[in-house]
C-alpha cells in the first residue's frame, strides 16, 4: 500500500510538473510584450521600447511637407536615437512624457488604481494635429500595439487626416479604454475585429464615411458609456443612401452602462426597437437618433427614464409625443420634422419641470397649449411652429423668465398678444407669423423687452401702437442674494468680477449641478454640467 501511495504521489508531482512550463511560457512571453518592466515601474529597457514606438508611430503619421501642427518631443526621435533620448530622462519621469499629447502613468496615478506601470504611456491624444495616415497601415497600428502592451489605455485621435478602412489589428488592443477616430475621412463598414475590445468605454467614430449596418455584436462591448456612430456619408453598393443603413439593433438595450448614444444624420429605417433602454435600470443620458428614416411611433424611448437630452427629430415617426412621468431630469426636448399627431401631453411639462428646449416644430399636432406650460420656469427655446394648433395664447407662455426664444409660426392660434408680454424680459426672438386669427394692436409693453432682437408678425391680423422705452433690470433674479448679484454693466471688467455668484448661488436650493458632463449641443466639442433635481 505505502508503494502504491509512493506511485500515486509521484505521478502527481510529475503532472505538475509538466505544467510549469506553460506558466513559464506565459510568463516570458508577458515579458516580451513589454519588456524592462520591474516593480510595476516601466525602466530603462521598457522606456527604450516605448520611445521607438512612438518614434514609428510618428514617421508613420507624418507627411514632411506638410508635417504635424505640433510635434513637440517626436520631432527628437528624427534627430536623436531613442537610446540618446532615454538617457536624458530623470530617474522619476520617462523623457516622452513631456511630449505633445502623452499621458504618463505617474505613482500617484497607479495608488488611486487608474493604471498599473509608472512612467508607461497611459493615453495618446493628438486631436486636429494634421496626422495624414491610412488606418489600413500596419505601420500605424503595430506601434500602437506595443503602447497598448505596454499600458496604453486611451487613444484620441479625432480631425486629423486619417483615411482608409481600419486594419483588422486593431483589434488587438483588447485593454484599451476610449477609441476615438471621429471626424476623419475613414471608409468601410465597422469592423468586426473591434468586436474582440471588450473592455472600452468610449467609441467616437462620428463624422466619417462608413457604411453599412449597425453591428448585432455591440451588445457584447458591455463596458461601453459612450457610442457615438453619427454622421456617417460611406456609399452603399446599390443604392444611393450614404452612411449607416438598416434597423437600430434590439440589443442596444443590453448596454446596461451606456451613457450616451449618438446615431444622428444616417439612414436607418424601421421602427425602434420595443425595448430601446432596459426600462429597469437604465442609465442613458443623451439619445440622439435625428436625421435618419425611422417610422413607427417614438414610444419607445419612454423607457429611458433618466434621459437629459433626447433628440429623434427630423425622421418619420407617427403617433403621439412621447411623455414618460420619469423624466425629471431631462433638459432637451427635440421631436421636430416628424409626422407626430394628437395634442400636447401635460404630462411632459408636469414630469420635465427643468427642461430647457422644448421643439415640436413641424408636426401634424393640434389642440390648446396646456397651461401646465407655465410649469417650465427654466424654458428657454419654445418651437412650436408649422402645427395645427389652435385656441388662445394666454398670458401664460410669459411667465417663463428664462425663455429666448418663441415661435408659434404657421398655426392656427387666434386672440390677442398678452400685455404680459413685458414681464419675459429674456425674450430675445418671438414669431407669431401666419396665424391670421391673432389680431389687436401689438402692446407697448413689449418695449419692455430690451433684448428683443427680431419679431416677425407677418400674415397676421395685428395693428401697430407706439414702443416705449425699454428699462434695464437692477438685480439677476437667478441669485439668492441680490445685493451680492448686480447686473454688472459690462461682462468681464473688474465690476463682473466683484458680483460673481458661486455655484451655490446660481441655483434654487431644490436644484443642483450633476458631477457628469455631457457634450453640448452646438459643435463647440465642449462638455458641461447639467442641472439635477435633488430628491424630494
Amino acid at each position: 500500500m505505502e508503494k502504491v501511495a509512493a506511485w500515486a504521489l509521484l505521478l502527481v508531482l510529475l503532472g505538475l510538473a509538466a505544467l510549469l512550463p506553460d506558466c513559464t511560457a506565459q510568463g516570458t512571453a508577458a515579458a516580451e510584450l513589454c519588456p524592462g518592466v520591474s516593480g510595476g515601474v516601466c525602466g530603462k529597457g521598457c522606456q527604450l521600447h516605448t520611445c521607438e514606438a512612438l518614434g514609428r508611430f510618428y514617421r508613420a503619421t507624418l507627411n514632411e511637407s506638410n508635417p504635424w501642427d505640433d510635434e513637440h518631443g517626436w520631432e527628437l526621435t528624427s534627430t536623436m536615437s531613442c537610446e540618446q533620448l532615454v538617457e536624458r530622462a530623470t530617474v522619476r519621469r520617462a523623457v516622452y512624457c513631456s511630449w505633445f499629447g502623452i499621458t504618463c502613468c505617474t505613482p500617484e496615478a497607479v495608488a488611486a488604481g487608474n493604471c498599473s506601470m509608472v512612467n508607461s504611456v497611459y493615453g495618446v491624444r493628438l486631436v486636429i494635429n494634421n496626422l495624414n495616415a491610412s488606418v489600413g497601415d500596419v505601420r500605424m497600428v503595430q506601434p500602437m500595439q506595443q503602447l497598448h502592451d505596454c499600458g496604453m489605455r486611451s487613444l484620441n485621435l479625432e480631425a486629423n487626416n486619417l483615411a482608409g478602412q481600419f486594419h483588422p489589428a486593431w483589434g488587438g488592443l483588447k485593454h484599451l479604454l476610449d477609441f476615438n477616430f471621429g471626424n476623419c475621412w475613414i471608409t468601410g463598414s465597422i469592423p468586426s475585429s473591434m468586436r474582440s475590445m471588450r473592455n472600452l468605454t468610449q467609441i467616437n467614430l462620428s463624422n466619417n464615411w462608413l457604411n453599412g449596418t449597425l453591428p448585432v455584436w455591440l451588445d457584447e462591448l458591455q463596458q461601453l458609456r459612450i457610442l457615438n456612430l453619427g454622421s456617417q456619408f460611406g456609399a452603399n453598393q446599390g443604392t444611393d443612401a450614404s452612411g449607416l443603413m438598416g434597423t437600430v439593433p434590439r440589443q442596444l438595450s443590453k448596454l446596461q452602462q451606456l451613457r450616451e448614444l449618438n446615431l444622428e444624420a444616417n439612414v436607418l429605417t424601421g421602427e425602434l426597437p420595443e425595448a430601446l433602454c432596459n426600462e429597469a435600470d437604465s442609465k442613458l443620458l443623451v439619445l440622439n437618433l435625428r436625421g435618419n428614416q425611422l417610422t413607427g411611433g417614438a414610444a419607445a424611448v419612454e423607457s429611458c427614464g433618466g434621459l437629459v437630452t433626447l433628440d429623434v427629430s427630423h425622421n418619420q415617426f407617427t403617433g403621439p409625443l412621447p411623455a414618460s412621468e420619469r423624466w425629471e431630469a431631462l433638459i432637451s426636448y427635440r421631436v421636430g420634422n416628424n409626422l407626430l399627431s394628437g395634442t400636447f401631453p401635460p404630462q411632459l411639462a408636469t414630469s420635465a419641470r427643468i427642461l430647457e428646449h422644448l421643439d415640436i416644430s413641424n408636426n401634424l399636432l393640434t389642440g390648446r397649449l396646456p397651461n401646465q406650460i407655465t410649469l417650465l420656469s427654466g424654458l428657454k427655446t419654445l418651437l412650436m411652429s408649422n402645427n395645427s394648433f389652435t385656441g388662445t395664447l394666454t398670458e401664460d407662455v410669459f411667465y417663463l423668465p428664462a425663455l429666448l426664444t418663441l415661435d408659434v409660426s404657421n398655426n392656427s392660434f387666434v386672440g390677442t398678444i398678452h400685455e404680459a408680454i413685458g414681464l419675459a424680459y429674456s425674450l430675445q426672438s418671438i414669431d407669431y407669423s401666419n396665424n391670421p386669427g391673432m389680431t389687436g394692436r401689438i402692446p407697448p409693453e413689449m418695449g419692455l423687452l430690451q433684448g428683443l432682437q427680431s419679431a416677425q408678425l407677418q400674415n397676421t391680423s395685428f395693428s401697430c401702437s407706439g414702443i416705449t422705452q425699454p428699462y434695464t433690470a437692477a438685480t439677476n433674479a437667478s441669485c439668492s442674494d441680490p445685493a451680492r448679484c448686480k447686473t454688472p454693466r459690462k461682462f468681464g471688467d473688474v465690476e463682473a468680477q466683484q458680483h460673481v455668484c458661486s455655484i451655490e448661488q446660481q441655483l434654487p436650493c431644490f436644484l443642483r449641478f450633476s458631477d457628469y458632463l455631457l457634450p453640448r449641443e452646438d459643435a463647440s466639442n465642449m462638455r458641461c454640467k447639467y442641472i439635477v433635481r435633488l430628491p424630494r
